[in-house]
């Protein structure tokens, strides 16, 4: 274990600036895709969203899923395996019913139809109305906390870090939704929760990088700005691998032990930090060579210390 973290701490040498068109092109396929994905065919909005009936049920014996799908098979719903015992099943009928009187009457021929083999342990009802009010306070809390966070940045360093912050925001976002839009994965409030958290981050890897390229700038006054981005990045990879690669282990066992509630929050964390490391690298950084970065801190050193080149 010793050499396996000494392997990454010891200083590295890529040109990651090299390789920055290679990387837009990836970065605006996956993009183009993900807008081209949520367009077309949209998300699969679990119940939070849509609207409907949930019930969880379980058995003393083992259920056959066979035998429930065909009993319950005039009544449009999807089964769900819950926990490893095989003795629960989550049931859902999305969108179904404009009421609560509707809604309550499928409960009711689920109960008919499954009579008393089965214990009902939770039973839910969200109508359509609630469902597309949360879809857009979910859009409006995203934009709001993007806005924010680049607000921040803002104030924190120079207009360019903050643009680059937003940039590098929108793209993980972008693209993490956009996974569950093309292999059409349930997308509920844990997903949204997910995505919240996938924001700090990477803003937080972004920052960090951001810190170290500011103080970069003034120790390096002459070094060219393609290598005073890699020298950066090299620097700042090592931690970003590390903290990485620690909170992919945490997800990874989540992903395949948290069981169902949780495998989404997982999924999604997951492929942002993969995102959002590649982001911080390849959006964040290069952005501030386009945007002349090393221009605007030495005209800032200047204000600061109008002397500084007089003989």
């Amino acid at each position: 274990m010793p050499r396996l973290i000494h392997y990454f701490i010891k200083p590295t040498h890529i040109d990651f600036i090299g390789a920055r068109k290679y990387a837009f092109f990836v970065s605006l396929f996956l993009c183009l895709l993900s807008i081209y994905s949520i367009t077309v065919k949209g998300m699969n909005f679990g119940i939070d969203f849509k609207g409907g009936v949930l019930m969880e049920v379980q058995a003393e014996q083992k259920i056959d899923m066979k035998d429930l799908r065909s009993r319950l098979s005039k009544l449009d719903v999807d089964l769900q395996p819950v926990g490893t015992e095989g003795t629960e099943v989550l049931i859902t009928a999305l969108g179904r019913g404009s009421d609560e009187q509707e809604q309550m009457k499928i409960a009711n021929l689920i109960r008919q139809e499954l009579g008393d083999d089965f214990s009902f342990r939770r039973i839910e009802m969200v109508g359509p109305r609630v469902g597309a009010e949360l879809i857009r306070n979910c859009i409006f809390a995203v934009i709001l906390a993007a806005v924010m966070i680049t607000v921040y940045v803002w104030t924190r360093f120079e207009w360019e870090f903050a643009l680059g912050t937003m940039l590098s925001l929108i793209h993980d976002i972008l693209i993490a939704v956009g996974l569950f839009s093309v292999f059409q994965l349930d997308f509920d409030m844990t997903i949204i929760a997910g995505l919240m958290t996938l924001a700090g981050f990477s803003v937080n890897d972004t920052i960090v990088s951001y810190d170290r390229m500011r103080e970069n700038l003034h120790k390096y006054r002459k070094m060219p700005i393609d290598e005073m981005i890699n020298k950066t990045t090299n620097e700042m990879l090592p931690r970003t691998l590390l903290t990485g690669m620690s909170t992919i282990i945490m997800l990874t066992i989540m992903l395949f032990m948290g069981g169902s509630v949780l495998q989404g929050f997982a999924l999604i964390m997951l492929w942002g930090i993969i995102v959002g490391t590649y982001s911080s690298i390849y959006v964040a950084m290069p952005v501030l060579m386009y945007l002349d970065i090393r221009k605007t801190i030495e005209n800032k050193n200047k204000n600061l210390n109008p002397f500084e080149n007089v003989q």
